[in-house]
């Protein structure tokens, strides 16, 4: 009987339990739905509020907006601004800026208002690069023809650089190792020459001889490409090498040589930009220095012929040009004062 009793009692007390149990939940359920209610309410009426004080027109146009965006022009700014005026007064938003929705993307560029660079001597040319010490062209050589003749004859100082400069030479002569003369060692070969020397740089300026007429370009730049090919597999690949552009003339001298107008000139030198380029040369554009405002050889530069350099200012002129548009190299010697120069 005792078993009984506490048994019965046992049960009835966990029926009371689970019916209280089951009435909590009911009230925590009917709490949350209550809640979830409210809260729709809420966002809905706020929804409403939003949709009527942002009033979208016609025209697409949105006049709640504050401030104009970022990539809307001047233009459209004061046409949303006038347009929106009326508007603006009647919602009590008076100096909103309108923002045309069209206009939300990536800028377009208008054609013409922009321009792309070609690939010119312009481009190619070595730029000023601080300044090297006369000391720099101690370890070069100077291939050229008359105009490089003058370095010796005028005892241009150039810090103990070779000088291989042959009256009338082009670079045909180069190539097929014709004997050539030089003012200070007489009779050789040029190649065999800067093949012994190992120069470590070596700066060219051949063509004034050779373009005295018409229709010698083409000649004249095949075998200048054949040479710089020559000059590279006897030099070596440590060997800077230094294109020269052909230097104008004076006028009276173009019209006696027809070959080295400004114009032929010009052709010519922009594809020795090219060549040099592509054949790992550096382009050296002396018409930076020696030409004037008509593409014409500075008078106060030229030597009486028209053609040659004068012996002050036209040496003066390049020496300087070459020392300020060496190829930058940590090593260089610079100029004390230069903007490489250590302080």
């Amino acid at each position: 009987m005792g078993i009984s009793h506490e048994y019965h009692s046992a049960h009835s007390r966990a029926k009371r339990s689970r019916a209280g149990f089951g009435l909590r939940l009911a009230g925590v359920i009917a709490a949350i739905l209550i809640l979830s209610l409210a809260i729709t309410a809420i966002l809905e009426n706020g929804q409403k509020e939003s949709e009527e004080a942002q009033e979208v027109t016609s025209s697409g146009m949105a006049e709640n907006i504050l401030a104009p965006l970022p990539m809307q022009g001047a233009a459209n700014s004061a046409a949303g601004e006038s347009g929106t005026e009326g508007s603006a007064d009647s919602t009590g938003n008076a100096g909103a800026a309108a923002v045309t929705l069209e206009q939300f993307g990536p800028a377009r560029q208008t054609a013409g208002a922009y321009s792309v660079k070609a690939y010119d001597s312009s481009v190619i040319r070595q730029p000023a690069c601080g300044q090297v010490d006369l000391s720099y062209f101690s370890d070069a050589a100077f291939l050229g023809d008359s105009l490089t003749v003058g370095f010796s004859d005028y005892s241009i100082n150039l810090g103990g650089a070779l000088i291989c400069g042959y009256t009338g030479v082009g670079p045909d002569a180069i190539v097929n190792r014709s004997a050539v003369k030089s003012s200070t060692r007489g009779e050789e070969i040029a190649l065999d020459v800067l093949a012994a020397a190992r120069s470590k740089k070596l700066y060219i300026l051949l063509g004034t001889n050779t373009l005295t007429t018409l229709g010698a370009a083409d000649r004249f730049l095949a075998y200048y490409g054949q040479m710089l090919d020559l000059l590279r597999q006897t030099l070596g690949d440590d060997c800077v090498i230094y294109v020269q552009s052909i230097p104008p003339v004076r006028p009276a001298a173009a019209e006696e040589k027809p070959g080295l107008a400004s114009d032929v000139l010009r052709s010519v030198n922009e594809q020795l930009a090219q060549m040099a380029a592509d054949k790992g040369c550096v382009y050296l554009d002396l018409w930076e220095t020696f030409a004037d405002g008509e593409g014409s050889l500075k008078e106060i530069l030229a030597a009486p012929d028209g053609v040659h350099f004068s012996a002050g200012n036209g040496y003066g002129a390049w020496v300087t040009y070459l020392r300020n548009h060496a190829q930058y190299s940590a090593a260089n010697a610079w100029t004390p004062g230069s903007a490489y120069a250590a302080n």
